[in-house]
């Protein structure tokens, strides 16, 4: 794999027996917290649904950003019953699978989540919850779809690209995997509050996803816009289920909030090495403002 260095996506890295880490150094720290220190929204990463992402440990550099914007996360891996839930005020729902990841590169049908818990989950943000959802590629996307379409959400099937709004920078990204969201190419929506922030100083500019799922739902604010030149490549044989126009889609459910982002490797502060090639991405990269990102993201669903 000669042109690692750019995911066909930075999670098919560990089939490729590259190591997935925590980049040093990252800044968690938050200048002006939204809420005094342990007095924020209790916060849940869910960590019972075979959630990669934090069991390698590459969940610690939101948790330390969050803590210092006062909120309370707690990592926990219950099922989701009406009565679990209630405890929390924003579920956080890293890529998901019914299988450790890693150990089927194929797609399957097999669901994450039971049908009791999408439907307890969307109760729960009917009557006030917020949550964060993430997709990705293949064949995580297949995976998320029942709970996604429980919300009226549809994806793609296979791994986003854009040879025109991409980084043409970085060397073997010609698939075009690292998509760029500006102001400037103008598929930033810069009228909703997790692009402007609350005052100038938060406002989001320049954004870099990683491949990860297209997202489509009517109901929905897009915020990431997917442009008219991207597209879907094929995984494994399965096809693009829907031709997705977004990687975050945002919006209110009942008395609650959603947000549900097609890639999740913003949210993270890592880098892959493979064979002593490093890569780096998320909120430590400085180029991009996806720290201010996740910060306006939380405030937009715990507001």
């Amino acid at each position: 794999m000669k042109k690692f260095l750019i995911p066909l996506l930075l999670l098919v890295a560990v089939y490729a027996n590259a190591q997935m880490l925590n980049d040093s150094p990252f800044n968690s720290n938050v200048v002006n917290p939204k809420y005094k220190k342990g007095a924020g929204p209790k916060m849940l990463i869910d960590a019972g649904h075979y959630n990669f992402i934090v069991h390698l440990g590459l969940i610690k550099p939101l948790l330390d950003l969050s803590v210092s914007d006062g909120y309370r996360p707690v990592v926990d891996s219950m099922i989701f019953t009406t009565d679990y839930l209630s405890k929390y005020d924003v579920v956080i729902i890293m890529p998901a699978l019914p299988f450790k990841f890693g150990t089927k590169k194929q797609v399957t049908t097999e669901s994450t989540f039971t049908t009791e818990e999408i439907n307890n989950l969307h109760n729960w943000v009917e009557q006030g919850g917020s949550l964060l959802v993430f997709s990705e590629h293949a064949p995580i996307d297949l995976a998320m779809t029942p709970l996604l379409n429980k919300f009226g959400i549809a994806s793609s099937i296979g791994i986003a690209y854009d040879t025109v709004n991409c980084d043409t920078t970085v060397k073997g990204n010609s698939a075009g995997t690292l998509l760029n969201f500006t102001k400037q190419n103008g598929l930033l929506n810069t009228a909703h509050p997790i692009i402007t922030g609350s005052n100038e100083s938060e406002r989001v500019n320049n954004i870099q996803t990683y491949g990860g799922a297209a997202l489509s739902g009517a109901s929905f604010t897009n915020i990431l816009q997917l442009s008219t030149t991207a597209g879907i490549k094929k995984w494994s044989g399965s096809g693009p289920v829907v031709a997705g126009n977004s990687q975050c889609l945002a919006g209110n459910v009942g008395k609650g909030k959603l947000v549900a982002m097609g890639d999740c490797n913003g949210f993270t502060a890592m880098y892959v090495d493979n064979s002593g090639k490093k890569f780096s991405a998320g909120m430590q990269v400085e180029k991009y403002d996806w720290k201010q990102f996740v910060l306006n993201t939380l405030h937009w669903l715990s507001n």
